[in-house]
């Protein structure tokens, strides 16, 4: 199990200790965030990636690195066949990335590979539902991406 337990006196942090999993390495994070094709996941992970950054950024298709406090984190948008969720995780292991938030499909291979992939790794898995709106769409991508970014502070 991943934590910190940090030890404060008189609003001064003393020390922070960190928890290991079975193998002496941090503990991974994988943050999945789910729903059928065109729902938005793709907007609402780019403007995770301007949060994170603290600037403004394309809405494309990508597979970004992003340093945040003291985390590596691996955003990878493409998520919506077993092929692309793939090539997310070759590209979170191949950067060491310490998070990888992704977009998946509901069911099926995509969150198929994403469970067993966490199971095999031992690492922490988070499932978040995409919101969705008829009307109001690009407000609730940014708001979940704000949701996402608490998430990621939490760890």
């Amino acid at each position: 199990m991943r934590g910190t337990i940090e030890i404060t006196i008189y609003d001064k942090r003393i020390f922070t200790y960190l928890i290991y999993n079975q193998n002496n390495k941090i503990m991974k994070t994988i943050i999945a965030l789910y729903r059928r094709a065109n729902t938005g996941k793709t907007t609402t992970l780019n403007y995770l990636i301007g949060l994170l950054r603290g600037q403004e950024v394309e809405i494309k298709e990508r597979r970004e690195i992003v340093y945040y406090g003291n985390k590596k984190i691996a955003v990878t948008t493409p998520g919506d066949n077993d092929y692309e969720i793939k090539k997310n995780i070759k590209f979170f292991e191949n950067e060491d990335c310490d998070i990888l938030v992704t977009a998946t499909r509901s069911r099926g291979q995509t969150t198929d590979t994403i469970y067993n992939y966490h199971k095999e790794i031992n690492a922490k898995l988070k499932w978040i539902e995409k919101n969705l709106s008829v009307t109001l769409q690009d407000p609730i991508n940014q708001a979940q991406a704000k949701d996402i970014q608490a998430t990621i502070d939490t760890l």
